[in-house]
């Protein structure tokens, strides 16, 4: 494979729907790098505060909640090399989440310490096979070690912890094959993007610590709670927002029956 050359990516690559920046923002909470989340110490401590601002009884919340935001840190692995040829460090040591308490909630932030990312070769097929290392060096290094600690430490099973992730990613690639505003924008790159997806619902089981992949799945339906001729995705896994007070277990949860979920469009649209 052809040597690849270093260069400082451009800030205003980050796109919004990575949740990620390339300095902290003022304000937060608590502050802490995806390294020092990944030792029992280290997550035990963000997990409490996180638990706190949720109001969650346990950390259990705190984890799926981490991840929803962290699956913003997933669609920028796919974007970056597919879409911009690039390929920063999303290691453990680079990256760092800050947590912020709001007004009526939270939000959490990705930043991003050195922005010097790998360009892509410029052989088709050598970029194939750096695309799907970059996944799994990002998978196996960075991933799997931060959520085996989270579930060590909170109880939560690691398997609902992965499958916390798949349904966004899917959501990202609906957004370059049918999304008015960025599917046109994501258009010239949407071969790369689709290989991408392929690729990584193809990595290897082991690069999890899983029996298989957790992005190799079948995606479930229902039909909209509000529209009836249009349907919405399951989630693979819960995410328990229902731990939370004064909430209810969301209309597309896998645990709930679809007996529940048709009572609950009939209250709905008899509104």
């Amino acid at each position: 494979m052809t040597e690849p050359s270093m260069i400082e990516f451009d800030k205003n690559l980050l796109l919004p729907q990575f949740y990620m920046s390339a300095e902290p923002l003022e304000g937060a909470e608590m502050s802490a790098s995806l390294a020092e989340l990944s030792t029992p110490e280290g997550a035990e401590s963000f997990l409490r505060v996180f638990a706190d601002v949720l109001q969650a009884p346990d950390l259990q919340a705190a984890v799926t909640y981490f991840c929803s935001w962290y699956s913003g840190v997933v669609i920028a692995s796919m974007y970056f090399p597919a879409a911009a040829g690039l390929r920063p460090e999303f290691s453990a040591a680079n990256l760092s989440v800050q947590l912020f308490r709001l007004e009526n909630g939270h939000s959490l932030n990705f930043v991003i310490g050195s922005r010097l990312a790998q360009t892509a070769p410029p052989d088709e097929a050598e970029r194939d096979e750096w695309m799907r290392e970059g996944l799994a060096k990002f998978y196996g290094q960075t991933c799997r070690p931060l959520f085996e600690n989270f579930a060590a430490r909170s109880g939560l099973a690691i398997g609902m912890i992965w499958a916390q992730l798949p349904g966004r990613a899917d959501y990202f690639a609906q957004m370059w094959r049918s999304h008015p505003q960025f599917g046109p924008m994501l258009a010239p790159h949407r071969d790369r993007l689709e290989k991408i997806y392929e690729q990584m619902k193809t990595l290897e089981p082991d690069l999890f610590g899983r029996k298989k992949n957790p992005f190799d799945l079948r995606f479930r339906y229902t039909p909209h709670l509000t529209h009836p001729t249009e349907q919405i995705q399951l989630r693979p896994s819960c995410c328990l927002y229902h731990m939370l007070p004064g909430a209810e277990y969301c209309y597309n949860c896998p645990k709930i029956s679809e007996q529940d979920r048709a009572e609950r469009r009939e209250r709905v649209r008899a509104q």
